[in-house]
């Protein structure tokens, strides 16, 4: 079977960890965006997260991005929807847009997931912010609802 081969304005992207900008996101939750959307020309964004033992993702869901969750380091409790799962290293989870979900860290050791989440349009904008409102002690959910489509199911 002949393969054909198409131009593409895709850029080979090799990205180290710490050279990448860190997000505080919630209670014991860090992240790091490790392939922005400028490189993939906005079809998405890749992230390593690390959620510390008790940390947690507050529970909510994405009105206009499809996220995907792959755990390399440790083990997590999520909810997704309705229904509650614990993930250890290698398992994934792709949660749809509108999907809501959760997840903890009851572990005693840090827990580390690599999210993908596609498009990536304002990822980077929503982690800036919401590390912004983190460090300031404000949150506006309305604000980050209006203008990342990121919606809050609990107050967090």
């Amino acid at each position: 079977m002949a393969r054909s081969t198409e131009n593409s304005n895709k850029v080979l992207v090799i990205s180290k960890k710490d050279d990448s900008p860190k997000y505080w996101m919630s209670k014991g939750e860090y992240t790091n965006i490790i392939v922005n959307a400028e490189q993939t020309n906005n079809e998405y964004v890749i992230t390593d997260g690390i959620i510390e033992s008790k940390g947690f993702v507050p529970d909510h869901y994405h009105k206009w991005e499809d996220q995907t969750f792959h755990v390399i380091e440790g083990s997590v409790r999520a909810k997704i929807g309705e229904h509650w799962f614990d993930l250890n290293v290698g398992d994934t989870v792709h949660c749809p847009r509108g999907t809501s979900h959760y997840i903890e860290n009851n572990g005693k050791v840090n827990a580390r997931l690599v999210s993908y989440i596609f498009p990536g349009n304002w990822a980077e904008e929503f982690f800036a912010e919401t590390s912004r409102q983190n460090h300031s002690g404000e949150q506006d959910q309305k604000l980050i609802e209006e203008k990342f489509g990121v919606v809050y199911t609990q107050k967090h």
